[in-house]
């Protein structure tokens, strides 16, 4: 790692990320567990997000505000890559018709409890510390997004993961595309926190085939400001892999941005950017800055064969301060996905 950032390297030697970190539970995830859940079904492009309702839902009471997406002006820092991002397209729809779109809206349910399932999702909510809804307070389309708040103290976090109704993820993709929505109205930082992911079985050229990997979305602060980042988990080793790649951006408060991303498992290569421009703000191919010892801090990024994504914020680390941030139209496809 860089001088600049001695945040990431005071940590290293600490750093317990585990498998924790990629399943919203404290235990390294196994296939066949409650958080590696495969998808089933036939192979086909799918819109869902007005799925019947299949539990009750807590109370809850949502924002009254709706707002648009704010111009967001951003100098993303090139992560040395000299292959130009994807072709971002015009001004696509909100919901365009790619494999899956979530605008978190046509659902029942308000207050989010662990465990609760609600169309292609299921909740998984920490202890303490943590809340999870679906409110108004904040969205980019219609009148909900997902909302997750992280109060200052003990490793806390809500997340949603997909369950089987998702059939593009029938065939366990390696290479994926998607974008979200986001917004953060206290961006208080930890040794790092996660807000989207995808993990599967690692790939079948990798060392440790059929073990869990993973390759998720986070925050890790760089004098004290969050800024994008990507996090590699594989088990099933001697030690579990634990890697990550830091960009410069810092996530900012109190305005929407568009973070889309590209995910390839074969080609281990992830690519980060914000708010349409072409330029990738994080970056990995093969390897990534560092590892949490003793795995060699330029390990393989062995991806998965997806079978899961996630999306919320969970932080396995106490949190320094409040952490509150809105997520709203996420896509997900096989092909480039632009931001609206």
């Amino acid at each position: 790692m860089q001088a600049p950032r001695p945040t990431i390297l005071a940590v290293t030697s600490t750093l317990a990320l585990a498998s924790a970190c990629y399943t919203g539970t404290f235990a390294e995830p196994e296939p066949g567990t409650a958080e590696s859940t495969s998808s089933s079904g036939s192979p086909a492009a799918s819109t869902t997000s007005t799925n019947p309702v299949t539990t009750a839902s807590t109370s809850s009471t949502p924002g009254e505000t709706s707002e648009t997406t704010a111009e967001v002006t951003t100098s993303p820092a090139d992560e040395g890559s000299t292959t130009a991002g994807p072709d971002m397209g015009g001004q696509p729809e909100v919901c365009p018709a790619t494999a899956f779109c979530e605008p978190f809206e046509g659902y029942a349910e308000t207050g989010l409890a662990d465990g609760q399932t609600f169309g292609p999702w299921r909740a998984s909510l920490s202890d303490a510390g943590a809340t999870m809804d679906l409110d108004g307070t904040h969205t980019t389309s219609g009148e909900r997004a997902l909302h997750v708040r992280l109060e200052q103290g003990p490793d806390s976090g809500g997340r949603l993961f997909s369950t089987d109704e998702l059939p593009f993820l029938a065939d366990s993709p390696t290479h994926v595309y998607g974008r979200m929505m986001m917004y953060i109205a206290e961006n208080g930082t930890s040794v790092h926190w996660t807000f989207f992911g995808v993990q599967g079985p690692a790939e079948p050229s990798s060392p440790l085939a059929g073990n869990y990997a993973s390759y998720i979305m986070s925050s890790l602060p760089s004098d004290g400001t969050n800024t994008y980042s990507f996090v590699d988990g594989l088990s099933g080793g001697p030690a579990y892999q634990d890697c990550w790649a830091q960009g410069d951006t810092p996530m900012p408060t109190g305005q929407w941005s568009c973070v889309s991303f590209e995910m390839d498992s074969l080609a281990r290569r992830l690519r980060m950017y914000v708010d349409g421009d072409p330029t990738p703000i994080v970056s990995v191919d093969d390897t990534g800055q560092g590892c949490v010892s003793p795995v060699a801090g330029d390990s393989l990024w062995y991806g998965p064969e997806i079978d899961q994504l996630f999306a919320g914020a969970w932080s396995f680390h106490p949190m320094e301060a409040p952490l509150e941030v809105w997520i709203d139209d996420l896509v997900v496809d096989t092909a480039p996905v632009a931001c609206p």
